[in-house]
């Protein structure tokens, strides 16, 4: 009666080991999934910033253009004036 006793604790050990493998490959699923999103969201973060970096260049040089023409026209009325 023992043997079957034990056999009985066996199953059932064996039955929470199996629930916990279950769990572990549910989670392992998730973080998986949780990784590609979290990939896809940094992907899309860093084209925005490429983006943003690229706008922000083309303000720069625009200002330095705008700069450069009001001092020559700046230089322009300089002469006239004197």
């Amino acid at each position: 009666m023992g043997f079957i006793v034990d056999e009985e604790g066996f199953s059932e050990q064996f039955k929470k080991l199996e629930d916990r493998v279950e769990k572990l490959v549910r989670m392992c699923n998730e973080l998986q999934n949780t990784k590609a999103e979290l990939g896809k969201k940094v992907e899309k973060l860093e084209k925005s910033l490429a983006a943003k970096d690229e706008s922000e260049q083309g303000y720069l040089e625009e200002r330095s253009m705008i700069r450069s023409r009001m001092d020559s026209l700046l230089g322009k009325l300089d002469q006239v004036f004197e």
